[in-house]
């Protein structure tokens, strides 16, 4: 039991450090590779294998596409934010909170407007 999850500590550990090494050397097609959701791809399958139940798994892959454009924020402003002569930490440290507030937010409103409760 111990094995699969050494397993896949070790392929999602690969799939990062993979990712980072080709950023290196093509930022784009390592961007797009990460726009690709193969990360939760990879969730969805693991949770299925593990719990043989299909409909947590797409539950788990709608949650995952309910809470997209709260993240979408944290890519727009950490750019931002260097452009316009931020220190990178600093414009990182602003778009992390920036964005953990605005989930916060989208959790209220998901939760009083539409009744989705995450």
């Amino acid at each position: 039991m111990w094995w699969s999850y050494i397993a896949r500590a070790a392929l999602t550990a690969a799939f990062i450090v993979g990712m980072s090494e080709l950023a290196k050397r093509s930022l784009y097609l390592s961007a797009l590779l990460i726009a690709l959701p193969l990360a939760t791809a990879m969730t969805v399958v693991w949770l299925y294998v593990d719990t043989h139940d299909a409909i947590q798994a797409t539950d788990y892959a709608r949650g995952v596409l309910i809470l997209t454009p709260p993240g979408m924020v944290f890519l727009a402003l950490l750019p931002l934010g260097v452009r316009y002569g931020l220190d990178f930490w600093v414009s990182l440290a602003i778009s992390i909170a920036v964005t953990g507030l605005l989930y916060f937010a989208y959790a209220w409103l998901l939760r009083h407007v539409w009744g989705i409760t995450i």
